[in-house]
């Protein structure tokens, strides 16, 4: 039964007469309600809709329709399932439920396509099966005056605009937005796409930023780690600082795992942070230079490992290892060797590629860009593939329309913000 049907099934049991028009303003009273305190106390969410009219007792039980809807997609939630009736527009935007949801939503994965042309609209796609399978299309415009994506997790999104001046966390499918301050940032970081991530606190359910910087102190060149607690705290924390190797500067970046740590690929190590507790609490070295190529290697999170991504030869190449560390002994072992890849079975034509630009690994599924070269007819697009390590098959995906669009992980989120 999909999404329709669930809703059609729950209307002939727990609602009447309602009314498509409906408000959406404040945000949920108390984010500290457990799930089944979160049940009990439905109708006291602040997003009830003040034009339903219900009938005075649902005939099936709350617990029931709180766990029914939890399989509803998040698109027919927000357009549709909302507006029904109070007791369910409550039920859908507590606290208790956006958790529950979020839990069964982590099984499926999506993709935010950012547009970069004024004529297209950026959009969000959840895949139904594999990414070479059936997909929903969600249509998700965000204003560009909040500017360019700088990094995504859960559904949230991070954008930044007039060099990191104006700084917003968007969460597209509700529509709602929180500008933050500006970052901590100094003259010497000029470019901050990389440096910074978004992540979600397993514990507590709440969202967090982190940054790093360099500051010179001292005649020394250190690395500045800051954090801000989205919704909590409206200033920069410093909580760390590191000294980079003698004689390089390099910046980070970071890599999430989704869960309580947080790790930063620095010149010569991998730093892990726990998440909750804003500290380093590890540090793994790098794969020895006898196992990577002589072009930068690209690190990607795998369910629970880590990846290291290097491209074999002395120029762009289509070549790939990917080693895997091992977090008890500390060593990178080899995993898989990939390519050439086979562009003209996966696409139905050669493609002239410069390189590739890995993005993400889904289960078992890696996600890249591919760059045609600059007297290629095609250099004015790109194009996103999947390759599967599994069977070594390479698919175009075709839900990702070719032209200027940048792609990040994506999932329909429930989860609030302040209206700024």
């Amino acid at each position: 039964m999909d999404g329709s049907e669930r809703i059609k099934s729950l209307k002939k049991f727990s609602c009447s007469n309602s009314d498509s028009k409906s408000h959406d303003h404040d945000h949920d009273h108390d984010h500290d309600h457990d799930h089944d305190h979160a049940k009990k106390n439905m109708n006291q969410s602040s997003y009830c809709t003040e034009s339903c009219n219900v009938v005075s007792e649902p005939l099936l039980p709350q617990d029931l329709i709180f766990d029914i809807l939890t399989f509803v997609s998040a698109n027919c939630l927000i357009n549709s399932a909302r507006y029904v009736c109070k007791t369910w527009a409550a039920i859908i935007t507590s606290f208790g439920y956006s958790k529950a949801h979020e839990r069964r939503a982590r099984s499926k994965y999506g993709l935010y396509i950012e547009s970069f042309m004024s004529e297209f609209g950026s959009y969000s796609l959840e895949f139904i099966d594999d990414l070479d399978g059936e997909f929903e299309r969600t249509e998700l415009r965000i204003p560009r005056r909040m500017g360019k994506i700088l990094c995504s997790c859960d559904g949230i999104l991070l954008l930044s605009h007039h060099c990191f001046r104006h700084v917003f966390v968007v969460n597209p499918i509700l529509k709602c937005w929180l500008r933050i301050p500006p970052f901590p940032i100094s003259r010497q970081l000029t470019d901050a796409t990389c440096q910074c991530a978004i992540a979600h606190v397993p514990r507590t359910s709440k969202f967090k930023l982190f940054l790093v910087d360099l500051l010179k102190i001292s005649g020394v060149v250190r690395y500045v780690f800051y954090v801000l607690r989205i919704g909590i705290d409206n200033s920069w924390k410093e909580i760390a600082r590191r000294e980079p190797p003698p004689g390089w500067v390099s910046y980070l970046e970071p890599i999430y795992s989704g869960g309580n740590n947080l790790y930063w690929r620095t010149i010569d190590e991998i730093i892990v942070m726990d998440v909750d507790r804003e500290i380093i609490v590890r540090e793994y070295p790098l794969p020895p230079d006898s196992l990577l190529g002589d072009w930068l290697p690209k690190y990607l999170w795998t369910g629970n490992r880590l990846s290291c991504i290097s491209p074999q030869g002395k120029c762009f190449s289509t070549l790939y290892k990917v080693f895997i560390l091992d977090f008890d002994s500390g060593e990178w072992f080899l995993y898989h060797e990939i390519g050439p890849f086979d562009y003209v079975a996966a696409y139905g034509h050669e493609l002239h590629v410069l390189f590739e630009i890995f993005r993400f690994w889904i289960n078992d599924q890696i996600i890249f860009e591919a760059n045609p070269e600059e007297n290629s007819p095609d250099r004015q697009e790109n194009f996103y593939f999947g390759y599967n390590v599994k069977t070594r098959k390479l698919t175009k995906i075709e839900g990702i329309d070719d032209g200027n669009f940048k792609v990040w992980l994506h999932s329909s989120s429930l989860v609030s913000l302040p209206y700024s």
